[in-house]
């Protein structure tokens, strides 16, 4: 689909309407979801540069996602959908600055571009053209991945508190928590990854946007968005590092509940040798055993037995071993 967007008192007029320019405005914004060849066609024709595929979208060369040709800038980068889910995905989304003119392709729908989208449309956004569109856009992104890595910043803390408690007091069991925590650090490692995207993109800009491209304005928001995508960095590492500290945690107690299973069946086996000894011996086929013959020969068996077991249990609580 070809979502063409004009421009009416700083403020974006969409036409949802491919092969058709905006009733009103000068067109500022191309933006291509799953376009058809058609489409692409009817872009490139109207903005002079060709359209990339998916497939060139996808390259994981940094030159082939960042690049200038015939005049215009291509950018591709990396962007959370579904981030607000416990399945968020990283799609491509290239973004290609033809002068004052932006043009985007997209399979997939980040709920940043919505969100960016109703606030433009509101009258006296502030829009100037397409580079206030797509600084617009960069800005919407980064705010979205910032909220991401702070919900699951407070995920992992909520887990974290959980872990640690008493064992009676835990919520979930230990299985559930590793599994979570795996959920956990997928979640990180692939907001690290759209941030190292957006960090080169965002360094390719600036290098090449110039006194032309971008005007003073446009290139102090780009200074920001620099700036906070750093401290995004860092605080991913952060998280990162927490994320392996719980599951590093999380296997330690699941070792330490197997030892004490381990423990409890070595004691029980211990406890029991000593009447397990005297059993035996009082079941050996000897005529010789005048305990056999006395009336009190089977209490007698029976008290050793619990005596044994009283004072070895007594012993292990002495030595604190229970």
């Amino acid at each position: 689909m070809l979502t063409i967007h004009g421009l009416v008192d700083s403020a974006l007029i969409t036409a949802a309407i491919s092969n058709a320019m905006p009733p009103e405005g000068p067109a500022v914004w191309f933006d291509l979801i799953e376009p058809t060849a058609d489409e692409d066609a009817d872009v490139e024709k109207m903005l002079g540069v060709a359209v990339p595929t998916r497939a060139e979208m996808e390259e994981i060369e940094a030159s082939s996602r960042l690049y200038a040709e015939d005049g215009a800038l291509y950018m591709t980068a990396l962007v959370q959908v579904l981030s607000d889910t416990a399945a968020p995905r990283l799609t491509p989304i290239t973004f290609i600055l033809v002068g004052n003119r932006l043009a985007t392709v997209r399979y997939d729908a980040p709920k940043s571009f919505d969100l960016f989208r109703t606030r433009a449309e509101r009258p006296g956004f502030g829009l100037v053209d397409g580079r206030g569109v797509l600084l617009g856009l960069l800005e919407t992104i980064v705010d979205r991945l910032a909220d991401s890595l702070e919900r699951v910043g407070g995920e992992i803390d909520t887990l974290s508190m959980a872990v640690f408690r008493s064992r009676r007091e835990r919520e979930k069991g230990l299985e559930e928590a590793i599994t979570t925590v795996g959920r956990l650090g997928g979640a990180v490692s692939r907001a690290e990854e759209s941030i190292v995207s957006l960090a080169r993109m965002f360094h390719f800009l600036a290098e090449h946007g110039g006194r032309d491209r971008l005007d003073p304005d446009g290139r102090a928001r780009l200074i920001t968005l620099d700036h906070d995508i750093r401290s995004l960095a860092e605080h991913s590492k952060s998280l990162d590092a927490k994320v392996n500290f719980v599951m590093s945690a999380t296997l330690g107690l699941v070792g330490l509940e197997q030892n004490t299973i381990v423990k409890i069946f070595s004691i029980l086996a211990v406890v029991f040798m000593p009447p397990t000894l005297i059993a035996s011996i009082y079941g050996m086929n000897f005529h010789a055993m005048p305990e056999l013959d006395k009336p009190w020969g089977y209490p007698m068996a029976l008290g050793l037995m619990v005596a044994s077991v009283s004072v070895t249990f007594a012993v292990f609580k002495w030595k604190r071993w229970l």
